[in-house]
């Protein structure tokens, strides 16, 4: 769109400026630029005369079709979730990108790689295969290259956490300094991770795989249709999984009751129904104060 009116500024320019020619005769594209020059020269002395001829070639060439798209684009494109929020985006060479709560990436293809940098929360990629131009996701100076798979990353202060439904990735600590929109190849003596595993990668600490079956894949996605599930979690992790999800938090004063396990699907962002299925499920109560609920032990009833 920013070229044709490019061009149509030039054609206008060129009728107006331009030395007479028949009707059927289409200004050539010398002729246009130098048109435009001309007129720019005469609105404005401080710009040079050879920027506006690379501007005006630069937007006839677009027109002709003989320009990389890559001149026509922003360097990256940045995609941010609410909270409480499910993202799906259809990404510009076919793969898909789906954020969860909270999350913010970039995007930045060029010809030869496809970068893609999780800046905070979690994100699943269903990446279009392209042998040539491998997918790269960064995330805390972790690098996650796959070339056709399906994979989620999340990012959690100095963790990292990546799991593989479809197909292999490579991961790598990046050595420091090293940045994925200057480097084709950033993935430096990387683990192999196929689908089915998960890769956990903390700190100074060497990387951990481990099998991960499909129902602990799914419990662990389920934000992909808005849902959280437990299977045995703390309450202490489960109201935190939660909390990332609404605005309102829920909040356990009581150690005992928060290291009580929980099991259950529920809606990410039903913040009361968890605390009245919770508290039901442990004995205890659900106080709302607020912006927060509190969760409580019953006076006078034992946790079991």
């Amino acid at each position: 769109m920013r070229a044709r009116a490019r061009w149509a500024d030039l054609d206008r320019l060129a009728a107006l400026h331009g030395p007479a020619r028949a009707a059927h005769e289409e200004p050539t594209a010398q002729a246009a630029a130098e048109n435009l020059i001309a007129e720019r020269d005469r609105e404005s002395a401080g710009v040079s005369r050879r920027q506006l001829l690379a501007a005006g070639v630069a937007a006839i060439t677009v027109a002709g079709g003989g320009l990389s798209w890559l001149l026509l684009r922003a360097d990256s494109v940045r995609y941010v979730s609410g909270i409480g929020e499910v993202r799906r985006i259809a990404l510009e060479d076919g793969s898909m990108l789906v954020l969860n709560t909270a999350t913010e990436v970039t995007a930045q293809f060029s010809q030869q790689q496809r970068n893609i940098r999780l800046i905070r929360g979690e994100a699943l990629f269903d990446v279009a295969h392209d042998k040539l131009r491998p997918f790269v996701v960064v995330a805390n100076g972790t690098a996650v290259r796959a070339v056709g798979t399906e994979f989620a990353v999340r990012m959690e202060s100095t963790q990292v956490d990546v799991i593989v439904t479809e197909g292999v990735v490579e991961v790598a600590n990046l050595p420091p300094g090293m940045d994925t929109a200057t480097s084709p190849d950033p993935v430096i003596e990387a683990r192999r991770v196929s689908a089915h595993e998960k890769i956990v990668v903390a700190g100074a600490r060497p990387p951990q795989i481990s099998v991960i079956a499909a129902a602990a894949a799914d419990r662990q996605l389920a934000w992909r249709e808005g849902m959280v599930s437990f299977d045995g979690e703390s309450l202490r992790t489960a109201v935190a999984e939660i909390n990332r999800h609404n605005r309102r938090q829920i909040v356990i004063e009581d150690p005992a009751l928060a290291s009580k396990p929980i099991v259950g699907v529920f809606r990410a962002t039903d913040l009361e129904g968890f605390s009245a299925a919770a508290a039901e499920a442990l004995k205890a109560k659900a106080v709302a104060d607020g912006d927060i609920i509190r969760l409580q032990p019953v006076a006078g009833r034992t946790l079991d």
